[in-house]
């Protein structure tokens, strides 16, 4: 079984995507268990919002596992307003790597 893991960075935007929207399909392809990176993630608006929504639904449609790391409750926050709930989303902390 295959692993990815996918660094977001602080803000998924309209301005900024199309370049996440490729990489976060790229992996529907390349493996079977996902791990997103969160921990920078803190600003979403509308389009990043609908894109994480989307991917989340997408991965549950092909039974893909998705864990998501170091997720900020700013992100859970800026989710809620907009009336997105990720059930794989939680608030979490990253383990150091020793």
């Amino acid at each position: 079984m295959s692993d990815q893991t996918i660094k977001l960075d602080s803000e998924i935007t309209i301005r900024n995507i199309q370049p996440v929207f490729a990489q976060l399909c790229e992996l529907f392809t390349q493996a079977e268990i996902l791990h997103i990176d969160a921990s920078q993630l803190s600003r979403v608006d509308t389009a990043g919002a609908q894109l994480l929504h989307l991917f989340s639904k997408t991965c549950d449609a092909r039974s893909l596992k998705v864990d998501w790391l170091g997720c900020q409750d700013d992100l859970l926050a800026s989710l809620g307003e907009l009336g997105i709930s990720l059930p794989h989303l939680k608030v979490d902390t990253l383990e150091e790597d020793t």
